[in-house]
């Protein structure tokens, strides 16, 4: 997230300021000329002043404000689209979000957000991430950094829990891993192998091992010999490889032949 510091601040301050110094300077020219080289530049450093704070310098206010005086809410992401803007090499992404408001009520809505170079799917369809929302505009939404400070280490299984996790928390995601892990490695030795199409990837929010997700994937899985079924699997997703288990892309599982529900992702 990139936040509106004091540097930030003056930075405004000081484009403003060549602003007015440079139209004194155009109209100290006097006569005609200086009057149109006025209206020129005013209309240059208009047009790109503009250009800016609709890209950066407003958004980051707004997201600013809201994470102080916005109701906290989730929203499920509908769609990722890139906008072709970056900040250090950071790109923007435009987010399509559904949320459910006070009332019960499903609403579609969006949002831009900048994601990190060095984990540019932190974003993906299907997961499901803790936005604010303006109390007086509810299409006017933002992400919820505001958990980032909160973040609960579960060492005896590297796992780490986004958001406002307590340590009962944390503690039950040691133990849901600590069974997964048992069960996926019960049906990888003696399951089926088979072609699996993911339908929706979702992020249970949180890391293994560094930034690799523990997520659940629904799916359909292709049998050689025997109809086609839906299931969900869970498990944790290497970093460099979540693009490769997005909704659409073939991934290989293995099955259980006498439980259909029992199914884990191939790793081999």
């Amino acid at each position: 997230m990139i936040k509106m510091n004091t540097w930030a601040w003056i930075g405004v301050g000081g484009g403003i300021a060549g602003m007015l110094v440079g139209l004194y300077t155009a109209f100290s020219v006097g006569g005609s000329m200086g009057s149109t080289f006025s209206l020129i530049f005013l209309g240059v450093f208009g047009l790109v002043f503009f250009i800016i704070w609709r890209t950066f310098i407003g958004p980051l206010v707004n997201t600013s404000r809201l994470q102080k005086t916005g109701i906290p809410a989730v929203a499920t992401i509908l769609e990722v689209r890139d906008t072709g803007v970056t900040v250090n090499n950071n790109p923007q992404v435009k987010l399509v979000l559904e949320i459910r408001n006070n009332l019960g009520h499903k609403y579609t809505t969006s949002c831009r957000t900048m994601v990190s170079r060095i984990n540019p799917f932190a974003f993906q369809p299907g997961m499901q991430v803790r936005v604010k929302v303006d109390p007086k505009n509810e299409q006017n939404v933002v992400i919820d950094y505001s958990g980032d400070t909160a973040t609960k280490t579960a060492a005896a299984t590297g796992a780490t829990a986004a958001g406002n996790y307590s340590q009962t928390d944390v503690s039950n995601l040691k133990a849901e891993l600590e069974k997964m892990q048992a069960e996926n490695s019960a049906i990888s030795a003696t399951g089926r192998p088979a072609r699996a199409i993911i339908k929706k990837y979702t992020w249970l929010g949180a890391y293994v091992n560094g930034q690799n997700p523990y997520a659940e994937l629904e799916v359909e899985v292709l049998p050689e010999a025997s109809a086609a079924f839906s299931a969900t699997v869970r498990g944790v997703i290497s970093e460099a490889s979540v693009e490769k288990y997005q909704p659409g892309k073939e991934i290989f599982v293995k099955y259980d032949f006498y439980d259909n529900s029992k199914v884990t992702i191939d790793h081999s």
